[in-house]
């Protein structure tokens, strides 16, 4: 069986990196960029990892984790966000509401193989 990842990410170059390591794992990359649609992939697929742009548009990534930590289907998937630096405000929000990681875009982009190896490698 597969690993799934929700991928919510607007950003086209972090998107598509993202997917090029999963391919090295052979996990299923899932976009969603909605709240609701994330939300009720995360129920229905149960997947290995979530990952979540913390400036993508239409969502409030804290209340989003939050809800995601008070069922007990989705409880336990582990979150990753990212963020640009200078919004430490938006990334202690993302950590406080239960995220597993908050990283900087920078960190996000520079590990994103060690990173993403920790949750989605055999």
């Amino acid at each position: 069986m597969s690993k799934k990842v929700i991928i919510a990410a607007n950003n086209m170059i972090f998107t598509s990196k993202i997917m090029t390591c999963l391919d090295n794992w052979e996990a299923e990359g899932i976009k969603a960029i909605r709240s609701d649609e994330i939300f009720s992939k995360a129920h229905e697929l149960r997947p290995d990892l979530i990952i979540i742009d913390l400036n993508l548009n239409g969502i409030e990534a804290p209340s989003l984790i939050n809800k995601l930590r008070s069922y007990g289907a989705t409880k336990e998937i582990p979150i990753v966000c990212y963020s640009p630096k200078v919004l430490k405000d938006q990334m202690k929000a993302a950590r406080t509401a239960g995220a597993t990681e908050v990283l900087a875009n920078t960190k996000m982009s520079s590990r994103m193989n060690q990173i993403l190896a920790k949750y989605v490698e055999n």
